[in-house]
């Protein structure tokens, strides 16, 4: 009996969810890491060029690469060290007949050298880890801490993989944005977009979106903040465009 049992929990915490908007079903496994407003709000964050090539670093299950797609992106290439979500998410791709628009790869993003063409993205997309310190979680460890890669190594491999002209964006704790700014910098991606996200009007940001341009002139738009709730605890209007 006790094989049956822990294979029935196994199985129990893989559940099927769906992307608010496109209604695009998302596999994910709940002891792995779930997909959070942070995806959806880089989802909807980044330009796109008319039939643009995307690449997204550390794809997880997929929901900023499915978000994209369903914003008319042309051909998305995603990339992620775990296997066990990347198996997810050709599940999720199947499910939604996106088969010949999103092409997965199982790779480490420390390699990109040896794995894309330099200069072959027209967007570069990235959720990285966000601490570098600090205690680690048990659940989704390699997702928050920087255990495989650093920021930096997600900044060199689109700085190496975006065209000339080409976009890379990014959502960050407020803690790492000078660091941000910094490799920004470091490897000729101008930052061109800003926009900060609070949990409510009268709290410090909690994280920022910014977008990128390789070799682009300075000037930066810095856009109204998203605040995600009302006084009474729900989502302010703002954000239920989101999950319309």
């Amino acid at each position: 009996m006790f094989p049956k049992q822990k294979m029935s929990e196994e199985k129990s915490s893989v559940r099927c969810d769906y992307l608010p908007k496109c209604m695009y079903k998302i596999w994910q496994d709940a002891k792995e890491f779930s997909y959070t407003t942070d995806a959806v709000f880089l989802g909807n964050f980044a330009h796109l060029v008319r039939k643009a090539k995307v690449l997204e670093l550390g794809c997880g299950t997929g929901a900023i690469s499915m978000l994209l797609e369903s914003r008319g992106a042309g051909e998305i290439t995603a990339i992620d060290v775990n296997s066990n979500i990347t198996k997810l998410f050709r599940q999720s791709v199947a499910d939604n007949g996106l088969e010949e628009k999103i092409k997965i790869l199982d790779g480490d993003i420390c390699n990109y050298k040896k794995i894309f063409q330099p200069e072959s993205m027209d967007l570069v997309v990235a959720n990285p880890p966000y601490r570098n310190s600090g205690d680690q979680r048990l659940v989704g460890t390699a997702a928050c801490h920087e255990v495989n890669a650093t920021l930096e190594d997600f900044f060199k491999a689109a700085a190496f993989t975006v065209r000339y002209r080409g976009r890379f964006a990014l959502v960050q704790l407020p803690e790492r944005f000078a660091e941000s700014m910094q490799l920004a910098f470091k490897y000729g991606l101008q930052p061109k977009r800003l926009q900060w996200v609070h949990a409510s009007i009268d709290k410090p940001a909690w994280i920022f979106l910014m977008e990128m341009t390789k070799g682009g002139s300075y000037g930066m738009d810095v856009l109204a903040p998203i605040v995600m709730y009302e006084k009474d605890g729900g989502y302010t209007e703002q954000v239920k465009k989101f999950y319309e």
